[in-house]
């Protein structure tokens, strides 16, 4: 640039440089739209799985308002991170979610049950490496039910798979010592 003399020359070496950045520039870009094609295509492996879970808490909801309660979203969740998002072999569903009547428990007991083993799910767990794809592939903003609900209505946005837990759910999720 030091030995173009006039605004032209500069003006045409910057424009050579433009096209040079672009040719190094296309290789990178197609290769990180390509990951991140495959990576919203992995995480949204149970968008079907989780429209149907959040389908039948819309219907629990409209007969137990119980359910939009934080106590019962963060005993959820803690269901859904220990079965799905970080996995612990010895754990077990509880049969208590908080709900006001034994038959209210036994209803959302149900469906995060036919969540969990729904054949998206189960395929998800496999397919899904860490803890933060499997939360993003649960936290798909995209599925929402008919009446406009997502998963937010019912669990809340976690910024990472233990943020927005209690300490007394923290305990529950922590590995005995």
């Amino acid at each position: 640039m030091s030995k173009a003399k006039t605004v032209e020359e500069k003006c045409k070496i910057v424009f050579m440089m433009k096209v040079r950045v672009e040719l190094l520039e296309k290789p990178l870009v197609k290769q990180r739209d390509h990951r991140r094609m495959a990576y919203d295509k992995k995480t949204r492996i149970i968008k079907k799985a989780l429209r149907q879970f959040l389908t039948a808490l819309d219907r629990i909801y409209s007969k137990h308002g119980e359910l939009g309660d934080t106590a019962v979203r963060d005993k959820m969740y803690v269901a859904i991170l220990k079965e799905f998002i970080m996995p612990e072999r010895a754990y077990r569903l509880p049969l208590q979610f908080g709900m006001f009547t034994e038959e209210a428990d036994q209803v959302v007991y149900a469906a995060i049950q036919r969540f969990l083993q729904h054949p998206e799910v189960v395929v998800a767990r496999r397919l899904l490496k860490t803890p933060d794809e499997r939360l993003n592939a649960f936290q798909d903003d995209e599925v929402e039910t008919s009446q406009g609900t997502d998963y937010g209505e019912f669990f809340g946005y976690r910024g990472g798979p233990l943020a927005g837990l209690t300490r007394l759910d923290e305990k529950a999720v922590s590995p005995a010592r």
